[in-house]
């Protein structure tokens, strides 16, 4: 398995989150929730492969 760390795990969760903020700011709020919500399974797996190094 690829050992990314615990800092770019984070880096990656943290663009997701960022990028979920622009979907709203340039499609408005309801035209993104479809997306938004895939992106945010998207964090929640990442979230769950890499949980032993989040928690290191």
């Amino acid at each position: 398995m690829i050992q990314l760390g615990k800092a770019k795990v984070n880096m990656v969760i943290r663009f997701l989150k960022g990028m979920q903020a622009e979907k709203v700011n340039v499609l408005g709020a309801e035209k993104a929730q479809e997306d938004n919500e895939l992106i945010q399974k998207v964090i929640e797996d990442i979230k769950l492969f890499y949980e032993a190094e989040l928690e290191g």
